[in-house]
C-alpha cells in the first residue's frame, strides 16, 4: 500500500514532468529549434512510423530535423499548437520518467481557420541530464498511420 509520502514524492515528479512538457512544446511550437533540441539527452532517439521509420539519433540531428521542420512551417505561413492531454507518468526505479500521453497539433495557416492536423499518441522515456529533465527516448505513433 502506498504511503503519504510516496504520493506526495509522485505529485512532485508529476508537476516536474508537467513543467518540462509546457516549456519543451512552447519551444517546439514558437520555432525555437536550437533550444527545443536541448530538451533532448545527448543520446537522444525518436521514432515516428511509417513518417520515421528508422530512428533519428542524437541531439544534433534531433535539432537539424527540428530546424528543418520550423523553417518549412514558416516559409508555408503555418504554425502548429501541440496539445498533450491525458498524461500518463510512471517513474522508474533507476530515476528516469515513462510518460504516455494523447497529443494533438493543431494548424493554422495565417490568416486561416485552425485544423486538426493529427492525433498522436506519444511515448516518452525522460531521464535526468545535468540535472534536468530531459527526453531520451520518443516514440509517435500517429492514429492516420496505424
Amino acid at each position: 500500500m502506498s504511503t503519504a509520502a510516496d504520493h506526495r514524492t509522485f505529485e512532485k515528479i508529476y508537476a516536474e514532468v508537467q513543467q518540462f512538457y509546457a516549456r519543451h512544446i512552447q519551444l517546439m511550437d514558437e520555432g525555437r529549434a536550437e533550444e527545443a533540441a536541448l530538451t533532448f539527452t545527448e543520446d537522444a532517439s525518436l521514432l515516428s512510423p511509417p513518417k520515421i521509420a528508422e530512428p533519428i539519433r542524437g541531439r544534433l540531428k534531433l535539432g537539424a530535423g527540428l530546424r528543418k521542420v520550423a523553417d518549412e512551417l514558416a516559409a508555408e505561413g503555418v504554425r502548429y499548437r501541440r496539445c498533450h492531454t491525458m498524461m500518463s507518468v510512471e517513474p522508474r526505479p533507476d530515476g528516469q520518467v515513462f510518460v504516455r500521453a494523447y497529443v494533438q497539433v493543431i494548424r493554422t495557416r495565417r490568416g486561416g481557420e485552425s485544423t486538426l492536423h493529427a492525433m498522436c499518441v506519444c511515448e516518452d522515456l525522460l531521464a535526468r541530464e545535468d540535472g534536468e529533465l530531459k527526453v531520451h527516448r520518443r516514440v509517435v505513433t500517429r492514429d492516420d498511420s496505424r
